[in-house]
């Protein structure tokens, strides 16, 4: 059976991603609307051995249901390379995902999507490039594998920083780094704040964020966390306060968590106050509330 275009759409979306629901991919494919369309293109996808269903079922947020996560084989990423011409296909992630992280990295995605979709309806805001956790460094056949935030710091005593994702916001001149961290409560927040503050600091001491997007133009980055409710983000607030530079951390709750909010709503705290505060800098135009005027992509 020919792969056509749709095909490769749904297979070029599943290698950007790694690991996606059949609903994420359904919204992220907007003019597959039909939900038979997509699980025949996916079942074509498995028959031809281009994607694999993970055999366990992630468990869905807010419902009682789980969802199987498909991901791209080898076979898919060599269909890719070879249809576009691009050997860069080549280095997608065909790992079989850990039954254990299943749910985090498909929170992820659903962040990354969130953001994607904000970004996308803010006038100059774009996002230069994104870096998920897996992404590997190049190596030699037969090297163990490198990934490209896993950052060593020091070697005695021991400390790294290893981000669940990252990416670079730019507007008028201005790149800001944020690096992201999804929380799904599985922790205190004393444990989160204990766990995360340190590699956190170092890295910004070392102003490594810097080798990760060498395209920015600021000396500080930003640290935002995904988490379950606005009292989880006070908490973890009052507990990163403890720590040193507190001040880059940005929380926000996976209910506010919205494009329609999380650019354009104070939806986000921090460490120097029990307010929310917007993200980024940003004018409302008063003729609209959807065309957004923004400053700088530095935030409050």
């Amino acid at each position: 059976m020919p792969v056509t275009e749709t095909d490769i759409l749904f297979l070029r979306t599943l290698a950007r991603y790694y690991v996606l629901t059949r609903d994420q991919l359904q919204r992220l494919r907007e003019k597959e609307v039909s939900d038979r369309s997509v699980r025949k293109h996916l079942l074509k996808l498995q028959q031809a051995d281009l994607i694999v269903k993970h055999r366990v079922p992630v468990m869905i947020a807010g419902s009682n249901g789980a969802a199987p996560v498909y991901y791209v084989t080898k076979a898919g990423a060599r269909c890719l390379a070879d249809h576009f011409g691009d050997d860069r296909y080549l280095k997608t992630n065909t790992r079989e995902p850990r039954v254990d992280r299943l749910n985090h990295w498909v929170a992820v995605n659903e962040t990354r999507m969130i953001l994607e979709a904000a970004i996308a309806s803010v006038p100059g805001l774009t996002l230069n490039h994104w870096i998920h956790e897996w992404e590997e460094i190049d190596k030699e056949p037969g090297d163990r594998p490198r990934f490209t935030l896993h950052t060593q710091l020091r070697e005695n005593p021991p400390l790294s920083c290893s981000p669940d994702a990252a990416f670079l916001l730019s507007i008028q001149g201005h790149a800001k780094v944020f690096y992201l961290e999804c929380d799904l409560g599985s922790s205190s927040p004393q444990q989160v704040a204990a766990r995360k503050t340190k590699g956190y600091a170092e890295l910004a001491r070392q102003e490594r964020h810097r080798g990760h997007f060498p395209d920015t133009t600021l000396d500080e980055f930003g640290v935002l966390m995904v988490t379950t409710t606005q009292q989880r983000c006070l908490q973890v607030t009052h507990e990163l306060r403890k720590y040193e530079m507190p001040e880059i951390w940005r929380l926000v709750s996976a209910t506010d968590m919205t494009p329609e909010r999380v650019l354009r709503e104070p939806v986000f705290y921090g460490t120097e106050s029990l307010e929310p505060k917007r993200l980024l800098k940003i004018n409302v135009p008063i003729s609209t509330e959807r065309d957004l005027a923004v400053a700088k992509a530095t935030g409050d």
